[in-house]
């Protein structure tokens, strides 16, 4: 089987994979992986998941459909112990968005009232100081408090970009300084650090390895 089709028949079993696990997974080089889902994506056989990884296009021509099909083999006790694993992993995530959905909430009763968050606390810090008192600023809450354009920021190096975070250099490095991070750590992580991870994991900058941690793509 050529490259394409072990690459496109993986994905096809592990739904939002990213380049990195599959080619840890396969046992191919990373590079050869990549090269393979650009030329896949290209040809409609691919299309990119919500979480950063990848999906096969549903409504595949049935020839090939069937060739991608692999009998279902009973799962082992590793794969259960993976599965438990994943299911952590789903329940931390989960939590995190509650918490994101709560903190929305009351953001948007403020905002009904004709007060902004920062207001509520009868001061508005400007974006320095809120990056500093955080480690993390959501862009569009950055550029409202800026007194200069962000990419003067990111230009001066005082700044990380990383999807729709603003990142201060220091708390991405210390951050990054707990990898491999366990799913079970992450449970235990500050809000801030949570949505980094998000941010990270969506942008393809971290991976989920054999279920059971997160590791930095190199």
């Amino acid at each position: 089987m050529s490259v394409d089709r072990k690459v496109l028949a993986f994905i096809k079993e592990n739904p939002g994979s990213n380049p990195r696990e599959i080619a840890d997974a396969l046992g191919i080089p990373y590079g050869t992986v990549r090269s393979a889902i650009m030329r896949l994506r290209e040809a409609g056989y691919l299309i990119r998941s919500s979480r950063g990884g990848y999906v096969v296009r549903a409504g595949l021509p049935q020839g090939l459909e069937d060739e991608l099909s692999t009998p279902k083999q009973p799962l082992s006790s590793e794969d259960f112990k993976a599965l438990a694993e994943a299911v952590n992993e789903l329940r931390a995530l989960i939590e995190s968005l509650e918490e994101r959905v709560s903190k929305l909430e009351k953001e948007l009763d403020l905002l009904r009232k004709g007060l902004t968050p920062n207001q509520s606390r009868k001061s508005v810090a400007g974006f320095e100081d809120l990056l500093k008192e955080r480690g993390v600023v959501r862009a569009s809450q950055a550029s409202k408090l800026s007194r200069k354009p962000i990419d003067a920021y990111v230009r001066e190096g005082r700044v990380v970009a990383i999807g729709d975070l603003l990142v201060s250099p220091s708390f991405l490095n210390a951050f990054k300084s707990r990898f491999p991070l366990r799913v079970s750590e992450v449970r235990g992580l500050k809000q801030e650090e949570r949505e980094l991870l998000n941010a990270m994991i969506r942008e393809g900058l971290v991976y989920l390895h054999g279920g059971r941690e997160y590791r930095l793509v190199d």
